[in-house]
């Protein structure tokens, strides 16, 4: 047995349910705590994990020491720290992948391992040819030439089976050693070099520096910058100085100046103006509803507020309101937006209201960027931070309000890697934990947040019109089944005569025009008109989109790219037809037919530059173009004052895919990009182009009527026994070899099968994407009834017991549930 004093459990960023207990050397034991991280040994291995408990004792008969804490304070405070184990049982995944998302990534130190000849194999390199078997002349000849022969190299590059037994061997004969080395964390504070000048220097008195300045004119202008600043970084004393860099390092090499490192903190500037702050007056509406919030806040009481408001109403504004309060109150805030887009315009409108106060964290900032922004919200320079789904990690303390914008949004569910969570119901565990305000926002709630509502484990908040009285803008559908036959023969017509009428006249007054086609790329696949080939992905189950910019297929899964034919390659036709509309093929099609158009397209093919999204809405903005084209990250949130028309160039991308969500999402997506049209002064029109112009979303999102899809739709959740009156988990079993991810399944259907559990089991079957990235893909949902297991503890247990029983792993097979999933596909 050890001591309490002695042991740690540790968390480790493995795909694997436990914790690890080690041994703290005498020194080390007076300076854990938890959260944070330590160097330890695993395996052959070392790897960076995080401090969890202190145990009192243990059965283990030996227990490895640990080689280091690395940090002086702890990384995860304790209230993540009960968030984190909240995420690990509720998603049922291990609490080192948990605590790793809650980090800024780069951080982690590990080891990887090298392999060296031994002086056996050195003397008889030149017989390698000879040895008795294929894999140990591959083995070693890589050994032998590799500038870094580590493992993970050598499986990479030779494809054996049981590569570590066969590595054993040859070590036990002689041939090859081991040794362990460290790779330095990929993220370190950045440090600048500065200078000073020597005690010497800095009491020169006038006339010997009128001296130096006769007869070395540069160091003498040196001596004067350095006296005036005391100190520099060595690249600014140059420009100062206006001397060259070689004069700077020949007076640091004769002690003339002194050096020192100073951290720096790397700074994320977007290209994004500030607006002028701007005080507005609330109606009754906005009025109520921050005064309902502040009640709560002035009582310090954990509540979740759904604000339902239609497109215009000032959902924003209620934001910032109720974000003065908290401020006052000496507490802090996250804002969480959905896409990254988003973040230009909400960082801008919240910076004029609250300056100096704002941080940012985004996956588009560099690793470097995002750890600074993180260390300075951690030390308090900021109080309030806005993201999208990671930013509900931000280590603020006294946490006060957590926003969730456009909290309907599917983004904000992470897909991979693990954790598998969904950002708007982690930010309410953790208002819970810190007895905070949820705040959560939509036109357009989820079902499942206005059932909750509408139940009373929220309170419902209602903005019912746009602010200043400014109408709903009006839309017209228009059944592309139609268009007069003879224009469409021989070719697919992408816009109606409603719409090209509309374009042309907004174009004449100078008005802007935002056009959404929910789908990037030139066009879907292409197609061999006489044989029907149509070129597949060789690594995925779906088919290659066409990108014309640059003449190549792309899979939007592995990101697997060829050269698009020209002649078919199955039997040689010229025939080729491009099927369906992507965004660049919009975008040809708008400058064919509106030549003097200045066209925008945003979607993941033109936003991939850093702060490319930033540019394109300031150019935007300022009227630099006339159309912006892109996918769905141009249908939300955005507010531009000129855009008086909106158009939909096809309502049916997603309208039939196989999910009980879709209709859900055709609503919410067709009424959101609706509320970008006539946001100031004049009225806006939406022309929404479709095949299926019956279909319930559409009808309703014609009208701006979400009560009226609301009641239709929760009435077929309840029939069909769908969220929110069950749970939904999806289990994916994927492998690269099919026959063992069909065994897994059936192993883990064996193991859940039985009448005394909470749930229907479907499945399992081959997933809608049945191959990814060369892995075969099977799953299983569970239908899990919430009247059974209300809290889920029974389900958690039963599938944490699951995933350590069924031997999923075996034959490189993997297993991944996905807990309340947002797609099954």
């Amino acid at each position: 047995m050890q001591h309490r004093n002695e042991l740690i459990n540790v968390a480790l960023p493995l795909p694997i349910h436990r914790e690890f207990t080690y041994r703290l050397s005498v020194g080390l034991d007076s300076q854990a705590q938890a959260g944070m991280r330590v160097l330890v040994p695993f395996g052959k291995k070392y790897m960076t994990g995080f401090i969890v408990d202190f145990p009192e004792a243990t059965s283990l008969k030996r227990v490895k020491s640990v080689i280091d804490i690395i940090d002086e304070e702890p990384m995860i405070s304790s209230e993540q720290l009960r968030l984190a184990r909240w995420m690990a049982t509720y998603y049922i995944c291990p609490l080192g992948e948990v605590l790793r998302a809650m980090v800024p990534g780069g951080l982690q130190i590990a080891s990887h391992i090298l392999l060296h000849p031994t002086e056996k194999l050195k003397q008889v390199a030149h017989q390698i040819p000879k040895m008795a078997t294929s894999w140990q002349r591959e083995i070693l000849a890589f050994v032998m030439t590799d500038k870094s022969p580590t493992i993970r190299r050598l499986i990479k590059q030779i494809q054996l089976k049981h590569p570590y037994a066969r590595i054993n061997q040859l070590e036990k004969d002689g041939w090859i050693t081991r040794t362990v080395e460290f790779n330095r964390a990929r993220v370190q504070p950045k440090k600048e070099l500065w200078v000073r000048l020597s005690e010497t220097y800095m009491n020169m008195d006038e006339y010997e520096l009128t001296e130096l300045k006769t007869r070395k004119p540069a160091r003498a202008r040196c001596i004067k910058a350095l006296r005036k600043r005391s100190s520099l970084p060595r690249h600014e004393l140059v420009r100062v100085a206006n001397v060259s860099a070689s004069v700077v390092r020949a007076m640091i090499e004769q002690h003339e100046l002194e050096t020192y490192e100073k951290e720096i903190m790397r700074d994320y500037r977007m290209d994004y103006n500030v607006t002028q702050r701007t005080d507005i007056v609330l109606n009754d509406e906005q009025q109520q509803a921050v005064d309902a919030i502040n009640k709560s806040l002035h009582r310090s009481f954990f509540d979740v507020f759904l604000l339902y408001g239609v497109t215009g109403s000032g959902k924003t504004q209620v934001y910032i309101d109720v974000l003065k309060q908290v401020i006052r109150a000496g507490k802090t805030a996250i804002i969480l937006v959905p896409e990254i887009s988003l973040t230009p315009q909400t960082v801008s409108r919240f910076t004029a209201n609250f300056p100096e106060q704002v941080a940012v964290l985004h996956s588009r900032m560099s690793a470097g960027e995002r750890f600074d922004s993180w260390r300075r919200i951690r030390q308090g320079e900021f109080k309030i931070v806005i993201g999208p789904r990671s930013a509900v990690f931000a280590p603020l303390d006294n946490l006060g309000l957590i926003v969730v914008d456009e909290e309907h949004e599917a983004s904000y569910k992470q897909y991979e890697p693990v954790p598998l969570y969904h950002a708007r119901d982690v930010a309410i565990i953790r208002c819970k934990l810190n007895e905070a305000i949820a705040l959560l926002g939509s036109a357009t709630p989820s079902i499942e947040s206005f059932h909750n509502a509408r139940m009373g484990k929220y309170k419902l908040l209602t903005l019912s019109k746009r602010i200043d009285d400014i109408p709903l803008p009006t839309v017209k559908v228009y059944d592309m089944r139609e268009l007069p036959k003879n224009t469409i023969k021989g070719e697919l017509r992408i816009f109606s005569p409603a719409i090209e009428k509309q374009i042309r006249q907004k174009l004449d007054v100078k008005e802007q025009i935002i056009l959404l086609q929910n789908r990037r790329g030139y066009s879907p696949f292409i197609m061999c008109k006489d044989c029907g080939f149509i070129e597949r992905c060789p690594n995925c189950d779906v088919t290659l989109t066409f990108h014309v910019s640059v003449h190549r297929l792309r899979c939007h899964y592995c990101n697997y790219i060829k050269k698009a034919f020209d002649v078919c390659g199955n039997c040689g036709s010229y025939n080729i037809l491009y099927q369906g509309i992507g965004t660049q093929r919009v975008e040809e099609e708008l400058h064919k037919k509106f030549p003097s158009a200045r066209i925008l397209r945003m979607d993941l093919d033109t936003t991939a530059q850093k702060q490319s999204h930033e540019r394109m809405l300031q150019d935007f903005a300022n009227h630099k173009y006339d159309i912006l084209l892109g996918t769905q990250m141009v249908a939300k949130g955005l507010d531009f004052e000129r855009v008086t028309l909106v158009g939909v160039v096809s309502a049916d991308t997603a309208m039939f895919l196989p999910d009980f969500r879709a209709s859900e999402r055709t609503f919410q997506l067709l009424t959101q990009v609706a509320g970008r049209a006539g946001r100031k002064n004049n009225q806006g029109q939406v022309i929404i182009q479709t095949h299926t112009p019956e279909n319930w979303g559409l009808i309703c999102a014609r009208t701006h009527d979400f009560l009226k899809f609301y009641a239709a739709e929760i009435q077929n959740r309840r029939e069909l026994d769908y969220p929110p009156f069950s749970r939904l988990i999806q289990i994916l079993i994927k492998g690269t070899e099919e026959q063992d991810v069909i065994q897994s399944s059936q192993a883990i259907q064996h193991h859940l099968a039985s009448e005394e559990y909470p749930w229907q089991l479907l499945g399992p079957v081959p997933a809608p994407i049945a191959r990814v990235q060369q892995y075969h893909r099977w799953h299983l949902i569970l239908k899990v009834d919430k009247k059974r297991d209300p809290a889920g503890k029974m389900t958690s247990r039963v599938l944490a017991e699951m995933i350590d029983k069924v031997p999923a792993r075996k034959n490189s097979t993997r297993v991944t549930i996905n807990v309340d999933p947002m797609t099954m596909i």
